[in-house]
């Protein structure tokens, strides 16, 4: 009696497989058979994309040149993470794989995730800047030299308290200083003809410098070179640089006037101020 019970239950059982196998849609379409009995399409970005949106949507937003890649050509290796093995970081993609040390050697930018936290939108840095202290020189290097080379001010600031905000931000430098030329508006451009921005105390300046910024500060001398000016000379109409190429030079009156008077009066008198005056005040 248990044989024929178990002989039931067993011919039960098969009806029951049979009717559920034949009655599935994976089995239906694939006539009965084995459901895996198809060929397999390598997977798209769009496929990726189904279970993926939030870094599809990263990618395709900021994902700068790596939105001509495909994702399979990073992640060759996926749906591998097993937590028993905790194998996360064996099957990430390397940045080295595509990526030749583009900033140089030095072990510090080697670690890549540092500045471009998210491969998916790499160009968009970590949003706090001052988080990336420290790594700036190492990428910037030539600017660390000069602000190293050259101190002022500007040396003993971090980086991040001009370049706040995002990564690449130039400020103007109306934000941190005033004009000192009162009768000049000067916008960054202005202030950079003259200062270099990571070494501001070279100054520097063209031919044609405006004798308006250099008033700011060489008042005295810019009122009395002034077109309105009592003692208007020859002088009123040139560009400080013209006699100042350097910012701090002072010429001798004979680079211009050479010898004009005689051996005698020359001999008598060492410098020609002794009778002209200050050159921003030539008494004639």
């Amino acid at each position: 009696m248990r044989k024929v019970y178990g002989l039931m239950g067993a011919a039960c059982l098969a009806v029951l497989l049979c009717g559920w196998t034949n009655s599935s849609p994976a089995a239906a379409a694939e006539g009965g058979g084995n459901v895996y009995d198809v060929a397999i399409e390598p997977l798209t970005v769009k496929d990726c994309g189904r279970c993926h949106p939030s870094h599809f949507a990263r990618i395709k937003e900021k994902g700068a040149k790596h939105s001509q890649v495909v994702c399979t050509e990073c992640h060759e290796v996926f749906h591998a993470y097993n937590p028993l093995k905790n194998n996360y970081a064996a099957i990430m993609p390397k940045c080295a794989s595509c990526h030749d040390a583009p900033h140089g050697q030095d072990p510090g930018v080697q670690k890549c995730l540092t500045c471009h936290a998210d491969p998916h939108q790499p160009l968009d840095a970590i949003a706090d800047p001052t988080l990336l202290e420290g790594q700036c020189r190492l990428c910037h290097a030539p600017i660390a030299q000069m602000l190293t080379a050259k101190p002022s001010k500007h040396t003993t600031q971090p980086c991040s308290s001009c370049h706040s905000k995002k990564h690449g931000r130039i400020p103007e430098c109306s934000e941190c200083h005033q004009s000192h030329s009162p009768t000049v508006q000067m916008a960054t451009a202005d202030c950079m003809a003259c200062h270099p921005v990571h070494t501001p105390l070279a100054i520097t300046y063209p031919l044609t410098q405006s004798k308006a910024v250099c008033g700011g500060c060489h008042d005295n001398a810019f009122a009395l070179l002034a077109p309105n000016a009592t003692n208007v000379t020859k002088h009123s109409a040139l560009t400080c640089a013209k006699c100042h190429p350097k910012h701090g030079y002072l010429p001798t009156c004979q680079e211009c006037h050479g010898k004009p008077h005689s051996s005698l009066i020359h001999d008598k008198y060492a410098t020609c101020g002794g009778c002209h005056g200050i050159a921003h005040d030539v008494k004639k």
